[in-house]
């Protein structure tokens, strides 16, 4: 078989389990929404379909696809019991998903402009800060850092997307350009200052507000190369004066 019958081969499955999985989101939507399953039950078996087509994903270049899902599983994450406005949103991520595989949404949209787009999880009451259209970018490897530092930014009404590594903090500041990159000191091969001096001498991300996360002191030599725009937040206690401070520096309060 030739390479290009293969690989259109490979797309054409692609695109048969993404319509079976896309059906099954919604089918599932329902049933929630009549309580025909419990929510705990058909929130898990939303993650479950999202965790399937990521998998599906991984071979396919389909940019605007891989935004959607890393939205929609950061939408997910500890999503145990799903009021009426996610069930909504998840509505909607299946709308999306749809419009992509049928060729309703443009393939060479703004990449930046459709994430922005996205259902993100919001407090209950928003109360006033229902207006605000903030992006964050956490780079965190830390799991059960990432997830306090999230909540607390979630619970402000900032729309909040995790990576792990500053490569992948790169690539995603560079397609999404978040208002603000929020980074662990140190990360993997590179380290939060290398993703903030990179940052920074980007024409493409230099206006983006850029925050180290760490437990080194202000002077320590580690951090010494930062950028001088750049925030500072203490891990422990201080962190939310620190983070208060800075989001108000940056004018995104």
């Amino acid at each position: 078989m030739a390479r290009d019958d293969y690989n259109a081969l490979i797309e054409a499955e692609f695109r048969e389990e993404l319509r079976d999985n896309i059906s099954e989101l919604e089918v599932t939507v329902g049933n929630l929404r009549s309580a025909a399953v419990p929510l705990r039950q058909g929130a898990t078996r939303v993650r479950s379909i999202v965790a399937r087509i990521n998998r599906l994903s991984v071979a396919m270049d389909f940019s605007l696809l891989s935004l959607t899902l890393r939205r929609f599983t950061d939408y997910m994450h500890d999503l145990d019991e799903p009021t009426d406005r996610n069930l909504d949103d998840l509505a909607i991520f299946a709308d999306i998903l749809s419009g992509l595989l049928v060729g309703e949404i443009d393939a060479a949209a703004n990449e930046a402009e459709f994430f922005r787009s996205l259902p993100a999880r919001r407090p209950v009451d928003l109360g006033d800060v229902e207006h605000l259209n903030v992006e964050v970018l956490l780079v965190e490897p830390q799991r059960s850092s990432a997830n306090i530092i999230a909540r607390e930014l979630h619970q402000c009404g900032y729309k909040v997307t995790n990576a792990r590594t500053a490569r992948e903090g790169l690539d995603l500041a560079a397609r999404t350009r978040p208002d603000l990159v929020i980074s662990s000191a140190v990360l993997d091969i590179l380290s939060g200052v290398d993703l903030g001096c990179a940052l920074a001498a980007m024409p493409s991300t230099e206006s983006i507000a850029f925050c180290i996360l760490t437990s080194f002191d202000r002077d320590h030599p580690f951090l010494v190369k930062l950028p001088k725009s750049c925030g500072y937040l203490h891990k422990g206690g201080n962190f939310g004066v620190d983070l208060s401070n800075e989001l108000q520096r940056f004018g995104l309060m």
